[in-house]
């Protein structure tokens, strides 16, 4: 006998999946300050994470916002590469003792992360991370 799918949906709520995925970005924004603080991450990586944070809510883009349809694609990418960068560049087991969620899902963000990063161009991920890693040393200062 096949399951209907009301029992499938209701099985997949349960698990708890979807509640999981939603609180992954508020948990990687939690984590950041965490991050910030631990002396185990390299101080280069922790000075990118401030700038990326710094950059992100500066009213100073490199797209300006004011474009439409493009405006906001520079916080976007910077947004991806900030994910990309915490998940994929920090040890697993430094941002285990940081998440407050499932490690899956951590593994899955991580994932997901690397493959839309991927997909921007090497050349431009370097000059934004020069310019991310230069910002966070003036303000670190």
């Amino acid at each position: 006998m096949t399951p209907r799918i009301a029992d499938l949906v209701r099985d997949f709520v349960k698990s708890g999946w979807i509640q999981e995925t939603l609180m992954a970005l508020p948990r990687v924004a939690l984590m950041i300050p965490k991050l910030l603080g631990d002396r185990r991450v390299p101080l280069r990586t922790r000075t990118a994470l401030l700038g990326l944070g710094i950059y992100l809510v500066s009213p100073f883009d490199i797209i300006p916002d004011s474009i439409p349809g493009v405006g906001k694609l520079d916080d976007v990418i910077v947004l991806l590469l900030l994910v990309d960068g915490i998940l994929n560049q920090i040890d697993e087991e430094i941002l285990l003792d940081h998440w407050t969620g499932r490690a899956a899902t951590l593994r899955r963000l991580s994932d997901a992360a690397c493959l839309a990063a991927s997909f921007v161009p090497q050349k431009f991920r370097m000059f934004l991370f020069g310019k991310i890693v230069t910002l966070g040393e003036r303000y670190a200062r």
